[in-house]
């Protein structure tokens, strides 16, 4: 008998939510894991979920679904499954665990386990911040507070510049002056926007990136573009495959407060 599986398709994306013996309860978390993931990528609320027959789906309808296509503002899905995705992720539930896995091009580049504890904790820090704020600002998306992003020729040249030392010489530098740790509104982080003084956002957490601004290997230019401003989009633009929290952690200040 074959596994059912739920998938979840985008474009360049598709997420393969393996049933085995999940709950229906288990299986709507992984999903809303999915879809937390989908919004703070995109920095938006406004997700459609539909299926192959074009019904807007509710979540627990999307697990009853083969395939289930995710449409995100501004973005197109050609809604095709015979393709190969670029990024694809399986989430298999496992003795009271999820195993998750990345694959990029058809190779396997991440592993993980993560308990539905775990994600719930995640949602409910989700909803209380970045989420609410989303939901509670409808054109987010289009406000100022957006980094800009910049013609996918730019993207594709991904030119270095000359810079003051490298990235492990950059993690290494003491942190001065370091900002208390707190909630900041978008007015608070948009006065941080010139050289010696420079915060953005990520993903919902607020950086000082004061000190990376002579380490950035695509330059002053580019790094100031997310200067005082939500720098998500811009970010996933060039690194999308980089853990940001991971590489910046010395210089996480806070989260945005909505």
């Amino acid at each position: 008998m074959e596994e059912k599986i739920t998938s979840i398709v985008t474009d360049d994306r598709i997420d393969e939510i393996l049933h085995l013996n999940a709950t229906k309860e288990e299986l709507i978390i992984i999903l809303n894991y999915i879809i937390m993931d989908y919004k703070k990528f995109s920095m938006t609320d406004k997700i459609l979920l539909q299926s192959q027959k074009l019904q807007k789906l509710a979540l627990e309808e999307c697990i009853e679904n083969h395939y289930v296509f995710l449409f995100l503002p501004g973005v197109k899905n050609s809604m095709d499954i015979k393709s190969q995705k670029e990024v694809r992720y399986t989430y298999e539930p496992k003795d009271g665990k999820i195993l998750k896995e990345k694959y990029r091009n058809g190779r396997k580049t991440e592993s993980t386990e993560v308990t539905y504890e775990q994600i719930n904790k995640m949602l409910g820090s989700f909803n209380q911040s970045t989420g609410a704020f989303l939901q509670s600002k409808p054109n987010f998306a289009e406000s100022r507070f957006i980094a800009p992003l910049l013609p996918q020729e730019e993207v594709s040249k991904r030119e270095k510049v000359q810079v003051k030392g490298g990235q492990m010489q950059f993690v290494q530098q003491p942190r001065k002056n370091k900002p208390a740790f707190k909630n900041y509104t978008a007015e608070e982080i948009s006065k941080h926007n010139k050289p010696g003084d420079v915060w953005t956002v990520l993903n919902g957490k607020v950086y000082d990136i004061s000190l990376y601004v002579d380490y950035h290997p695509g330059g002053v230019e580019k790094l100031m573009l997310g200067a005082g401003k939500d720098c998500t989009k811009l970010f996933n633009q060039f690194h999308s495959w980089v853990n940001g929290h991971a590489f910046l952690e010395q210089d996480y200040i806070g989260n945005l407060k909505y």
